[in-house]
């Protein structure tokens, strides 16, 4: 794959191009979207401003909670400034924005719904900057979609250069793609408060708990034979039945 995308004799990671454009299109998204919020261009921008420094410290920070053992040798500055964690990013923005709606009295759960769709776009657009860089690999695979990487700059260890593995960032994408769709699609439409967001945490509870099993990289310690990521993949569901039956009976 494609660590590093050459600009003008430059080398720029190619994670954060993908990164850069997952913004952009959120921000696409917003600006065109914006009347359905009720806010003001001036603050709608400002909200999505605090949400996206929120995104970046908890994204960070659990990024050194789940790798922090490996920051006993060295490189620590290089780590923190490449990694990335999306569950940390997706919390810190949420914590951000509540706090935000909360000083200007701004309604929750339509923000919630808002947000959602947005989310699951950059989401899918940042997933494949996962896959040209070899980050969140996946397991070994005899099958037509498996993917070698072969570039000594990859993030996939060295011992697993060559060697077919799932294309997991991709399928990812593609399965975020379609929750993208069909979360606008019913946004669309004349719907209760909260069931949006609620239907968000169930369709990404559901692919990254799926997606956990296929993934090679290091999981980290969980409960029960299942990884952090599953864990809170299972927590996101609950929360989410949780605001279905709540707003919808």
């Amino acid at each position: 794959m494609h660590p590093f995308i050459n600009i003008f004799s430059l080398q720029i990671p190619s994670y954060g191009i993908m990164t850069a454009l997952a913004y952009g299109a959120g921000l696409y998204y917003c600006y065109k979207q914006q009347a359905r919020l009720g806010l003001e261009k001036d603050k709608i921008f400002d909200l999505i401003f605090w949400i996206i420094v929120g995104a970046i410290i908890g994204g960070k920070i659990f990024f050194i909670w789940f790798n922090y053992d490996s920051f006993a040798s060295s490189g620590l500055v290089e780590k923190v400034r490449y990694g990335f964690v999306f569950y940390g990013g997706f919390l810190g923005g949420i914590s951000a924005g509540l706090i935000w709606a909360k000083k200007y009295k701004l309604p929750v759960l339509p923000a919630l719904d808002f947000f959602a769709v947005p989310l699951a776009l950059g989401h899918a657009i940042g997933r494949i900057g996962c896959f040209l860089a070899g980050c969140c690999y996946g397991k070994i695979s005899h099958t037509f979609l498996a993917v070698k990487y072969t570039n000594p700059d990859s993030l996939v260890p060295p011992h697993l250069h060559g060697v077919s593995l799932y294309p997991v960032q991709i399928m990812e994408s593609i399965s975020v793609l379609v929750l993208f769709f069909i979360l606008f699609h019913y946004y669309k439409k004349p719907h209760k408060n909260g069931v949006i967001f609620a239907g968000y945490l169930l369709g990404y509870g559901l692919i990254r708990f799926t997606l956990e099993f296929f993934r090679f990289d290091d999981r980290g310690a969980g409960l029960f034979g299942f990884s952090p990521s599953q864990i809170i993949a299972i927590i996101l569901i609950v929360i989410s039945i949780f605001l279905f039956k709540r707003k919808t009976k």
